[in-house]
């Protein structure tokens, strides 16, 4: 068709010897030529869009799914000003498939546990023959934690001093961290900890709240009625752990869960 439109062009330009005329031929097929091209362009990137588009429908529902999956585990661990990026890996195959005019179908594969270091999909489209893929989504997610500010030996207590929060990428954190204050300040340290380094619930040990030959309270309830009484520990307790506890006016020796500092409670009457 440029061709035609070329020679045309030229054929007219000699046969036509009004110069009025000849100018508004010149634009006309000037502006015919440009529409033709523009025409070209646009179904060439019309081509080129569908065939793209399939992979940016599978894209925005992976990331979709994964922000909504780190949204509720954020929520059910109370995380605080965390953010995250994300790293989506498609399969170059998808390049083959049609976009899908219908709604596309999201569902995680059936495999236990949720592990955020590395999320997958399974992503399909029902229309026609359909297709489907299966996408991983492998999330950095930086969340403030619990870190060492100076070496903690081995036996030292957490104090207030010895930690500072900073971002970490907890995805890849296989051993744990620590948020919240209150699950490091006052515990003892099980193993030297780094400066620097991400403190792990591993690495510590709740601290003593009821020492051998301590005086306790001992609390026991039945029936929603509770009494107190004195008792005497027999051996060292950490809150929740089960201790032998000597009461102090039966004589006689009880099993009690460590409460509190200087308190246990009874399992039964």
């Amino acid at each position: 068709m440029n061709i035609m439109i070329f020679t045309l062009f030229f054929s007219l330009k000699r046969k036509c010897n009004f110069p009025f005329l000849r100018l508004f031929f010149i634009r006309y097929l000037r502006g015919l030529l440009s529409l033709f091209l523009c025409l070209t362009s646009l179904l060439s990137g019309t081509a080129h869009s569908a065939e793209m588009s399939a992979r940016k429908q599978i894209y925005a529902q992976a990331l979709q799914a994964a922000s909504a999956d780190i949204s509720q585990t954020a929520k059910n661990k109370n995380w605080q000003g965390y953010n995250v990026k994300m790293n989506i890996f498609i399969p170059a195959e998808v390049s083959r498939n049609k976009a899908c005019l219908s709604e596309l179908k999201v569902a995680a594969p059936m495999n236990g546990q949720r592990d955020l270091s590395r999320l997958r999909y399974d992503i399909s489209c029902r229309d026609g023959v359909g297709w489907e893929v299966v996408v991983t989504v492998k999330p950095d997610i930086y969340l403030p934690v619990w870190v060492a500010r100076n070496a903690l030996e081995r036996g030292r207590v957490v104090a207030a001093g010895d930690i500072e929060l900073k971002k970490k990428n907890i995805a890849t954190a296989q051993n744990g961290y620590i948020t919240h204050p209150d699950e490091i300040l006052g515990f003892t340290v099980k193993r030297r900890i780094r400066p620097l380094q991400v403190v792990t619930p591993s690495q510590l040990e709740q601290p003593v709240l009821v020492t051998r030959g301590q005086q306790v309270l001992m609390i026991a309830e039945q029936d929603g009625i509770e009494a107190k009484m004195l008792g005497e520990a027999l051996k060292n307790g950490r809150k929740g752990e089960l201790i032998k506890v000597k009461n102090l006016s039966s004589k006689r020796t009880v099993t009690a869960m460590v409460d509190d500092i200087g308190r246990v409670r009874m399992l039964g009457i």
